[in-house]
């Protein structure tokens, strides 16, 4: 699995990354909120699974918990910290984390929650699937397919068209589209938005897609099925 670590501990960061090389997987590392929002947004692949620390240094880290799950749906998201009483368990559960481990932990208990959620990513897979007509959106693997043929998408192009295909003909702002999927609302300049849905457009086009992308000037995109 490609894994997130966010964690402001120098000490147990090592000992989780070790941890999880040592079990086969790829690793990325934030001290921050801040470093673990550009990590989201700018990764080349999808993170699989983010170990998320509570208590970072001036910030609660489960207020990243809803963006995580609004850029990657089937992340699974596996909470540290050192509160242990039952009200923040339910707190960061109800937000969107899959479980919560209370430190100090041992290895063997940390590598048995991560491969537990490992086998419920892998066991939904069915229900982690967007079928719109012809199209297949596959939430684990970040591919569209057109009539079982694959099309080939970018990070952004496939966050866009995952949030236009989550709710076929609700209308999303390019402000919407720039704070979700670019993490910014302010950047009044750029042409980001228009460039990525263009770019979907002449792959959905090309690919012979029933789908449309359909777009309002002044008002924003949605899909068409």
């Amino acid at each position: 699995m490609h894994v997130l670590i966010v964690e402001d501990d120098p000490r147990i960061l090592k000992f989780l990354k070790d941890a999880l090389v040592s079990e086969g997987n790829t690793t990325s590392t934030a001290s921050s909120l801040e470093s673990a929002q550009t990590e989201l947004s700018e990764a080349t692949a999808p993170f699989e699974m983010v170990i998320l620390d509570r208590m970072l240094v001036g910030n609660d880290g489960a207020k990243l918990i809803p963006e995580i799950k609004r850029r990657l749906p089937a992340c699974g998201i596996l909470v540290l910290s050192a509160l242990s009483e039952s009200s923040e368990k339910a707190q960061v559960l109800d937000l969107g984390a899959d479980d919560y481990i209370a430190k100090p932990f041992t290895l063997q208990e940390l590598t048995a929650r991560i491969r537990s959620i490992e086998r419920r990513i892998k066991s939904s897979v069915g229900g982690r699937l967007i079928r719109l007509g012809d199209l297949s959106l596959d939430l684990v693997s970040h591919r569209l397919s057109v009539g079982g043929k694959p099309i080939d998408l970018s990070q952004k192009e496939f966050q866009v068209f995952l949030m236009l295909a989550q709710e076929p003909g609700r209308v999303h702002s390019r402000f919407q589209l720039l704070d979700c999927v670019w993490n910014t609302q302010f950047d009044v300049e750029s042409n980001v938005v228009e460039v990525t849905v263009n770019n979907l457009r002449r792959k959905l086009e090309a690919s012979k897609a029933q789908a449309m992308i359909l777009s309002k000037r002044g008002v924003g995109y949605w899909l068409e099925t």
